[in-house]
Parts: C-alpha cells; structure tokens; sequence
C-alpha cells in the first residue's frame, strides 16, 4: 500500500438532496464526529494478587511493591518472580527482623499485612532495590540485585534495622515509614547516601518505634540500617497537634542542591481550610536549618462581564512530577530546554476537609520560578515561625531574628526555620477543562517540540493532552482504563525515542500504555484524526483513522480530509429562493493548521451556487443562501454528491407554498385568537412570519399543511387580509379575519353549584359570540386551583351555556366560595362570587304523588338540601 499525500486544492459540495431531520445547529453532527470515549483497546497489564503501592523501573525490569509481595516482571508485563513480604508476626517481646514463629500462639501475637510504603532503588553501595513496609516499626529491606539476574530479589535480603545501644537517644534512626502516608527521596552527594522523609504521624507511635514528621537520614556504610547525624536531623510536630494538625506528604524531588517536598495541610492551626505547600532546604543540611514553608495555589481566574472576574483556588495537591519542557512550552515560558517544570493536579476540597471535590485544575511552576520566590521573600511581614513545629508562643518563635539571604546552601550559624505566608500562585493551564473532574494522575513527557501531560482521574480515565501557554488544547487521548482510580505512582519510560511507553496503577493493575498513544480508532473524523498531534501517526484510512501498518482497506493519508454531510435543513425551499441552507457534517474546511478555512468549499443546488456565509459557518455547519429557481416548476430529486463523487441518495426540492382556508374568521379585537391557516409546504424554508393586517401573528406550531397563530390586537373591528411570508416567498390567505368588538360578560345566573358539578351556568352580556370557543374558569382559593370548561353559544348573542366541573375528589368541605371568570380568546371578562354546596339529598319514591294543578299533573320531590336545586316540573 502507498500512502497517498496529496488531493486536488478545490473542494465542491454538490447539494442535489437533503435528509430531513429536525435537530438543528448541527448539534448531532457535531456529536457525532467528537472523538470516541468507549473506545476499548488491548493493551498489556498484569494483575496481583493484593493492591499495588509502589513500582520501579530498573534494567528492563519492573519491580511492583504490593500488600504482602514484591513482584518482578519484564518489560512486556510477564511475571517472572513473586518475593513474599508478609503477612509479618507481631509481637511487643519481639524486635524488628527476629524470627517471631515461637510466639505464634501467645494472645498478644497478631499477624499483619504488610502494606509496600516504599520501595527505592540504591545503586552506589550495591544495585539493590529497598522496601519499606508497614510493619515492625516502618523498618526497610535491602534485596540485592544481580546483574546476571535481575529478577532474584531473594537469595540475599538483609534487614535495615540496628538495636539501639544504651545511651543513644530514643529516635529509632530505622523505623523510616508511617503506616498513614510517607514520602521517601534517595539521594548521593559526596560519597554518602541520603534519605529523605515525610511522614504522617500521629499520636498513636509511641517509643520504641519513634517516627518523625520530616527528617534526613544517612544510610550506615554497614548498609545495616541509618544514622540522623545531628539532633536536628529531624523536626516534629508538637505532640498536642499531633491528632489535629495532619500533614499530607504528596511528592518529593531533588533539584540541584535543593530537596523539595509537597504537602497538604491546615492554613494555621486555628484553621480548619486546608491547602498546599511547597517545603525546601538544602540537600547537604543534615540539620535541617534551611527548612522553609510556602503556600501553593492553583487558580482558574474567569472574566465576566461589567470586567467582574471569578477566581477559583483549587487548593490540595494530588498528584505532581517534574520534568523539562519541549521547546514550544520553553518558548511560552521564558526557560530554557533544561529548566525543570513542577507539574501538579490540583482538586478543590469540600469545606473544612482534605477530602477532594470531582473538580480539578493542572498547573505548572518552573524551579527556578519557586527559587526565586522564596529568595525574595526578605519581609518580616511575610514570615512567620512554624507554629504547628515550636508552639504559637514559645520563645523560639517570639524571639526569631530570619535570616534574610535564602539564596544559597553554605555552612552558616543562622538559620531561617520559617514559614513564607505569600502563596506562590499559578494560573490553570487548561482554563477550568477539567472542572468536573477529579484527577489523581499525572506524568509529562517530551516529543519534537511538544511537551504532553499524562493524566489520570478517580474513575479510571486515563488522558494524553499537549500543554500550552498560547493555544487552547485538549485531551487527544481519553479511554477508560479501569474502573479503579488511577494511582499517583506513574512510571514513564523512554521518553525521547518511539517505544517509550507509561506504567500506569489501577488499584491491583499496573498497564504499559505506549506513549504515543494507544491507537487511532478513538477518532471518528478524518479532521480530528489528521489534526493529532505528529507522534500518533495517525493517518485518515477509507472511512476511519489507523497507523499506516494497520490500513488494509484503502487509501492511508496524513494530509487532507473530504467533507462528509450528515443531514441538510430544511428538506425543501420556495421557489423565489432566500433560504438559509444549513450544511451539517464534519471535516469542513480542513486544514492541516487546525484553523477553519472556507477558499476551497463550494456549495451548489441544482447547477447553481449556493452562496456561503463564513461568520456562521464552522467544521460541523455550512450555511448558505439559497438561489432562486431557474423554472417556476423547477423541482430537483436526485443524489447529493460530496467533492470527488461521494454520493448520498435524499430529495430536496423547490415547492410553491399555498394557503387553501384558515379557520376561524372571526375574533376580538383585543386578539389572542388561536389562527390555523391550512394549505401546502407549509413547513418549507427556514424562516416563516405571518401578518393579520399589518400585524405579526405569534407563531405557535408548523407542519406541512398547517401553521398556528395568536392574532394580534386591533384598534378597529373590521375585516383583515392573511398573508405567510417564508423566507423571501409570500402568500395571501383566500379568505379574511374579520375583527369584532370584545365581549362582555354581565351577570352569571345561578352563582351556585353541586360539589359533584354538572349545573348549567347561563352567562349573559354583550358581544358573547365574538369567539368561537368561549371558556369558564372557576378559582378555588382552599386548593389554589384554577379549573377551565368549554362553553356553548345560544341562539343569541347575549348568552353562553356552561357545565360546572365537580370536586368531589379534593376532599373539600361545602359550602365554600370560588370565583368564577370567562376567557374569550385574548379578553378575559370580571371575577363573580361563585358557591359550592353539599349535594342534595332524595327520599325514597314509596308511593308517587301527583298533584293535579290546571290540566297538568305534578310529581311530588321530597328530600334535604332541594332549595338548592333549580327544580323543573314534569307535566303528566
């Protein structure tokens, strides 16, 4: 197969048909070429037995620290080794590392799981990979890595963990993780290997498993376990905020001679908001006097109109990683190609918690941007003592001199121990795209001179999408990768060659998603296809996107795309033409620029063109005007041809509307009378305006053979013409509406009624019989009810006829009063007083009784509540 590159410049849109649908806008066209999010693609994972935690990437070698194992797979995801972690017996008579089994049976023995907290690699003692569990304290193993055979994490393990000799202070250097949460940075400066650590802790560890809020810790050349070298090497919260002041460590990375951690958590102790901050000291300062605090914000800033603008601060950090930027994203940030970018996804929380909200935003920060920033924070006024660390009034933070030079890392006798109060802040980078969304994911990779975010969310999404300072992007991968959150732990592999590829944690799941993409098949147009970014490879194959290996059944191209119709409004046009045509369908004006062009999309019916409007036209919608036709007669049924003899097979056609009656002919002069004007293609054209006189009637429904209208006022009551306008087509109504003066409604007789109903009402006035279809409306103030019944003419046009409706089901207790009015099409006449009555009640008949009066004979009624009815006597 040859790809081809190239098709002729002019595109021509024959419009010979039209499918008739009613959706308008293009709305349907438009869904129907977005992009694919069902897609299901085959991509390689494995599955443990228990959650995952962490995973390393080391000589072609996966390493997954799991609940209770260590597995190690190649680079296709196949298991090769299981290492057993637990679950561990525990035993407050046994230390870390000893061999517990004789205490099995003891009543204080309990077996734990033994969940990964850590899992590191160190290569300058030994290639060794290092994991950190949740059991015995939060101590570490080492499992050395053989070159020969990286996947035999078992034949030499050795535990990190030294007793305590008598004197040394009680700060158990070994116990490295919390249970709660940890972040742990290895580094090697100068021939010594460093740990760094957060740690969540609260006032559950007690002595002899000491943990410390953030610390550093020198690994023993022994390689047996760790030594703080100064008892500074590690700051703790106070033990009375131990349980209310939480902190969250999120991420940790090492920059030049900078160590940085991101945390979440309280504003201040009196707080109950929580937020992000960015902590930073020196990568040689074993005693942790350089250690500074800052608040980071991510915001999604929206104008409004009046210049107002809404600001939104999605405040806790779930995820980061950091990495350099392609030469677009340099460009648009001022850094160079080397300059490290701090990437976050950021979630707004629910009040007064830590808990995330399903809303996110991305932002990015340069190093240097953050350097700068603490370096400039020189004013007293923006710092404060770390008040959940020394107390709110202690003498420590009373008494503080803050060094005002934060810019290096050099052996001094001052120290900054201190909290910047000025909140670094960024600006969405996807202006509030993702703010339905919770992401728990990210990762950013370079290719050519893109920079693309990795993303993940809480529902298993996984994302790809090009970050940008200058162009509004979005995501040009999105499938569903697992119904489980996707995990912060992402690895990212070869980044700058083609088979790189991403380890992606979905909670017992970890997939290789190859980072130029999963395939193509997600595009449903050949304009979103040709239009993704360069590295997927996609080109445009018959009817659907593929790399060029995987289309067998056409034509592959990566070059330009012919216009596909999806339907065409409306069906069918008057002959003096002046129709707005609209065009729905995808891949108009393509260009390989992403920009809209119309110089090469031509739309013609019937031999003639079809004049495009470029302001309301778009890559779903053309619209054009539509000439007049040659011939009074002229009416076209035959295919629609797409550009290079793509054909559909609908009609469209020119029609010649006519109006045959209209009913009624007469109404009030206040209007508001219901107008049907009957006839033929009524429904033709775009636009319709019907006039009473010089007058618009309001339009209330169209079809083919009928159009309703509300007539409008007139001051005088006469005869009127009728006439329709479709686009520029206008048609006169045979017959005239004819005005006549407004009725009024007089008196009621009787003013009562049965609960049951079914009493005729008589109304008597003036003018009744100017509607056609008068109406009674009874209000009932106790249900807060209007109840409406049609009414009859009489012989004379004084009088109207109605049946009263019954309200027996209301449970309501007669007597009570309503109100009665009369609606005559635009008029409504005065309230009356109107009552409901208990039904009357009849005796039995024994014996009629008849009672001769004259020449006729009266039947005798007796019963209760008859004064109420209006009794009529039968002649016998």
């Amino acid at each position: 197969m040859k790809p081809v590159t190239a098709y002729p410049s002019g595109i021509i849109i024959f419009l010979f048909a039209l499918l008739q649908r009613s959706h308008g806008q293009c709305k349907e066209a438009a869904k129907k070429s977005e992009m694919n999010l069902s897609v299901k693609y085959d991509l390689p994972s494995f599955i443990t037995e228990t959650p995952i935690q962490n995973v390393v990437l080391y000589k072609h070698h996966v390493y997954i620290g799991a609940v209770n194992k260590i597995y190690v797979l190649n680079e296709a995801l196949q298991n090769i080794s299981v290492y057993k972690t637990g679950p561990i017996l525990e035993n407050p008579d046994c230390a870390p590392c000893e061999d517990c089994k004789d205490k099995a049976n003891l009543s204080n023995s309990v077996w734990k799981d033994n969940v990964n907290m850590a899992l590191l690699l160190e290569t300058y003692y030994d290639d060794q990979l290092i994991s950190c569990g949740s059991v015995a304290g939060g101590i570490c193993h080492r499992h050395i890595i053989h070159p020969d055979n990286p996947a035999d994490i078992e034949s030499e393990v050795h535990c990190m963990y030294s007793t305590q000799m008598d004197g040394e202070a009680d700060n158990c250097p070994d116990c490295v993780v919390s249970t709660l949460g940890t972040k742990v940075l290895v580094t090697e400066k100068d021939r010594f290997v460093n740990f760094f650590v957060g740690n969540t802790v609260t006032s559950t560890f007690q002595p002899p498993y000491v943990l410390h809020s953030i610390s550093v810790r020198r690994l023993k050349e022994t390689q047996d376990g760790f030594e703080f070298l100064t008892d500074q090497s590690y700051i703790d919260i106070l033990p009375q905020f131990r349980d209310s002041y939480p902190i969250r460590y999120v991420h940790a990375f090492e920059n030049n001679h900078f160590v940085y951690f991101l945390t979440v958590q309280r504003e201040s102790l009196d707080s109950q908001t929580f937020h992000t901050r960015i902590i930073r000291f020196c990568t040689l300062d074993s005693g942790m006097r350089s250690y500074m605090e800052m608040p980071l914000e991510c915001i999604f800033t929206e104008k409004r109109r009046k210049r107002s603008i809404r600001k939104e601060v999605f405040n806790i950090l779930q995820a980061a990683y950091v990495s350099k930027p392609g030469a677009a994203l340099a460009h648009e940030m001022g850094l160079g190609l080397n300059d490290d970018i701090l990437y976050g996804v950021f979630a707004q929380s629910k009040p007064d918690s830590s808990e995330p909200t399903n809303r996110s935003a991305v932002c990015a920060v340069s190093v240097r941007t953050i350097n700068e920033f603490f370096n400039k924070i020189v004013d007293k006024q923006n710092m404060k003592c770390l008040q959940h660390f020394y107390g709110k009034d202690s003498k420590y933070c009373l008494n503080r001199a803050f060094s005002r030079n934060a810019s290096y890392c050099r052996a001094q006798d001052d120290e900054y121990r201190l909290e910047v109060t000025t909140p670094l802040q960024r600006v969405d980078l996807f202006m509030g795209q993702f703010n339905n969304v919770l992401l728990t994911s990210i990762s950013v990779f370079t290719k050519g001179n893109l920079t693309i975010a990795n993303l993940g969310t809480s529902e298993g999404r996984f994302m790809q999408i090009v970050i940008s300072r200058s162009e509004s992007t979005a995501p040009h991968v999105s499938f569903q990768l697992d119904s489980h959150p996707i995990s912060p732990q992402v690895v990212v592999e070869h980044s700058l060659v083609a088979d790189g590829y991403n380890l992606v944690v979905t909670g017992k799941k970890i997939t290789k998603i190859p980072l130029n993409g999963p395939g193509c098949e997600h595009f449903k147009s050949c304009s979103q296809c040709l239009l993704a970014p360069p590295f997927m490879q996609c080109g445009w194959c018959s009817k659907r996107c593929a790399r060029s290996q995987e289309c067998v059944e056409g034509t592959w191209t990566q070059e330009t795309c012919l216009p596909r119709v999806y339907e065409i409004l409306p069906s069918s046009a008057p002959l003096e033409g002046g129709t707005k045509l609209t065009v729905c369908g995808w891949d108009f004006g393509f260009s390989k620029n992403n920009r809209f062009e119309l110089k090469n999309t031509v739309v013609h019916i019937g031999g003639q063109t079809c004049a495009l409007e470029a302001k309301s036209s778009n890559k779903n919608k053309l619209e054009c005007t539509v000439p007049a036709a040659k011939n009074a007669s002229f009416n076209i049924s035959s295919s629609v041809s797409v550009g290079h003899g793509k054909t559909l097979f609908n009609t469209f056609s020119y029609v010649n509307p006519i109006i045959t009656s209209i009913s009624p002919t007469y109404g009030p002069k206040s209007g508001g009378t219901l107008l049907t004007l009957a006839g033929k293609y009524l429904n033709s054209g775009k636009s319709r305006r019907i006039f009473v006189g010089e007058k618009p009637c309001t339009l209330k429904s169209v079809s083919a053979s009928t159009v309703e209208c509300y007539t409008p006022a007139q001051r005088i009551p006469q005869e009127y013409r009728v006439r329709v306008g479709i686009d520029e087509a206008v048609r006169d109504a045979k017959g005239h509406f004819t005005y006549r003066e407004d009725p009024v409604v007089l008196k009621i007789h009787p003013a009562k009624s049965f609960l049951s109903g079914g009493s005729t009402i008589t109304a008597q006035g003036i003018n009744l019989n100017s509607v056609c279809f008068p109406q009674m409306v009874i209000t009932v103030p106790k249900l807060g009810m209007n109840f409406s019944v049609a009414c009859s003419h009489r012989s004379s046009s004084e009088i109207i006829c109605c049946t009263t409706p019954s309200l027996k089901a209301f449970n309501l207790h007669p007597p009570f009063v309503t109100k009665v009015f009369f609606i005559f099409d635009g008029v409504s006449s005065l309230y009356f007083d109107f009552d409901y009555v208990n039904n009357p009640v009849f005796k039995h008949f024994e014996k009629p009784v008849f009672i001769s009066r004259g020449n006729q004979n009266v039947l005798e009624i007796k019963g209760t509540l008859l004064p109420h009815v209006l009794l009529r006597r039968a002649a016998f």
